[in-house]
Formats: C-alpha cells, structure tokens, sequence
C-alpha cells in the first residue's frame, strides 16, 4: 500500500498543481471584471503571495536569507516575471478569453528556448526547434482566422499577451545565468513579490488606482486571494516536485496549466472556442513536448504560472 501510495502520490501533486494554476487565468478575470484597477489587484496580489511565502521561508529556516548582493538579480527577475508581464496579463484579460491567455503563456518554454539558442546558451536542436515552429504556428491559428478572436481588436491582446511570455523567457534566462547557489526558489520568489509590491505600491497610489480590499470580501477579494494563495502554495508544491521527481517530470505541470486554464474558462464562463483554437492548443501542447527536455540534464525545468520560469534543484 505504501509503496502504491510512494508511487503515485507525485502525480497526484502534479495534477494538483496544474489544475490549480490553471484556475489563476480565470480567477484573474473575475478579478478584472469587477472593474477594479489592474495595478491595485497587481499589488495586493504580489503582497500577499510575497508574505505568504515569506511565513513559509520563516517556518522553514528561521530566516529569509536574502542580502543586499542579491537585490540586482531580484530587481531584474520582479521587472521581467511581476511587474510587466503580470500587468500584461491583468489587462488582457478585460479583452481575451482566459483559455486563450492559457495557451498564449505556454510560448514561455518556446521562447526560452529561441532566446538561448539566440545567445549561444542552447546548442542547435531540431527537435526543439520543430516545437518552438509549433508554437509559433499556435499563436497564428489564434490570430489569423476571423473566427478564433471574439472581435479584431482582441488580437492586439493576444500579440501583447506574446510579449508578456517573452518578458518570462528573458526572465528565465537570467535566472539561469545569476541565481547564486546561497538564494533557492522560495526566498528569491519572496524578494520578487516583495520588490513588486513596493513598487507597485506608489504607482497604484500615482495613478489612483490604489484600493482597500472590502469586507466582507466579495468577488474581486475572494479572486485576489485566490490568486495569491494558488500562486504561493502551488510554487511550493512545485518546487516539491523538483527535489522528489526531479525537473522534466515536475516541467509536465505546463501541460496541466495550459489544458485546464482552457477547461476552467470552460466551466466557469461557459466559454466557447472556434475549431482553429483547439487545435491551436493540439499544435502548442505537441510544441511543449518538443521543447521540453527529455533527461534530467537541464538545469532548468518550466515552471508556470504566469510563466515557465526554469530554477536549479533548490535549496529554500
């Protein structure tokens, strides 16, 4: 029995994990269409998840262990995998389907890859370069038929939503280069949601959007804090897979994100998808398996979401 339980409790966590980032694409937009201003429900949902994590770090080792030498690479990684790429998405989702912003994040692996490869970190793969052609050719089932989008203007969101997955691959290249052994995931994602908050603090302030959460909560503080708990507890989880499974069996959560952040759109808006948009995910998932790597050699698994963002094993 313990052996059965050993066996297949990694999968059960995957599933878990995936399912639930997956929830994040459609809790954003319930979040986003109560009205309230994207760079307030962007603070409050980097704050929370940043103290979150933060109770975890102390819990776990007493201390957070982050130092001044370290402030460059968290500035660096809260700009390109918080602060832009986030907002990006926050907007989006006021113009885009969830499940169309699901399937537009799984570019981050691809575009990882395409920039390595730009920058002579990643040797010529053909395997990974008919995934990355896959990709791209998903994103183009998305915005070229008339029926995919619900109106012209929509494709403007999706392109944008692109740059935002580019914003995760940059993101993920500078991890890869600059995480020093003595930062692990957890307290570097601290410092991340941390810096993102300070800043997003007097820019929500500047430009009024800047609100108080209600209580008692209501649609759009039930979907920050959903947001929040799910983006914390989730990466823990994740990072979970890592150390037990090792880092392409916990990378298969991108699939799990992808599928069912189209799925819970599904379920929760009753949305609907034109055929080219299924087989834009068919096309984008077969792009995913290409991309992702087949041993455990890489140093960088994908991690969703908001983005695929690869890390060493880690040492909170």
């Amino acid at each position: 029995m313990i052996s059965f339980f050993q066996r297949f409790w990694p999968w059960v966590v995957l599933a878990v994990t995936g399912t639930a980032w997956g929830l994040t694409f459609s809790l954003t937009k319930m979040a986003t269409n109560t009205g309230a201003a994207i760079i307030g429900i962007a603070f409050w949902q980097a704050l929370i998840s940043g103290l979150m994590l933060m109770g975890y770090a102390l819990i776990r080792n007493g201390h957070i262990g982050i130092r001044w030498r370290h402030i460059p690479l968290i500035t660096a990684v809260s700009v390109t995998g918080i602060l832009v790429p986030g907002l990006i998405f926050y907007a989006a989702t006021r113009h885009v389907q969830p499940g169309i912003l699901a399937i537009a994040d799984a570019l981050v692996p691809m575009m990882t890859f395409a920039l390595a490869f730009l920058l002579g970190f990643e040797k010529n793969s053909m395997r990974r370069l008919i995934g990355l052609l896959a990709g791209i050719t998903g994103i183009l089932l998305l915005v070229v038929p008339d029926s995919s989008l619900p109106d012209e203007a929509a494709t403007f969101w999706v392109l944008l939503a692109c740059f935002g997955a580019a914003c995760y691959a940059v993101e993920n290249l500078i991890i890869d280069a600059y995480q020093p052994a003595d930062l692990g995931p957890i307290r570097l994602s601290v410092g991340m949601n941390i810096f993102a908050a300070c800043i997003l603090l007097p820019l929500a302030l500047a430009t009024d959007h800047f609100f108080i959460p209600q209580f008692p909560m209501g649609v759009l503080e039930w979907s920050i804090l959903g947001i929040a708990l799910i983006s914390a507890v989730a990466y823990s989880s994740f990072v979970y897979l890592i150390v037990s499974t090792g880092p392409v069996f916990a990378s298969q959560v991108g699939f799990m994100v992808t599928i069912t952040g189209v799925l819970w759109g599904i379920v929760i808006f009753g949305d609907t998808y034109a055929a080219s948009v299924w087989l834009a995910l068919v096309i984008m998932m077969i792009g995913l398996a290409l991309v992702t790597p087949r041993k455990d050699t890489s140093p960088a698994p994908p991690l969703p979401p908001s983005g695929v963002k690869p890390f060493p094993p880690p040492s909170e």
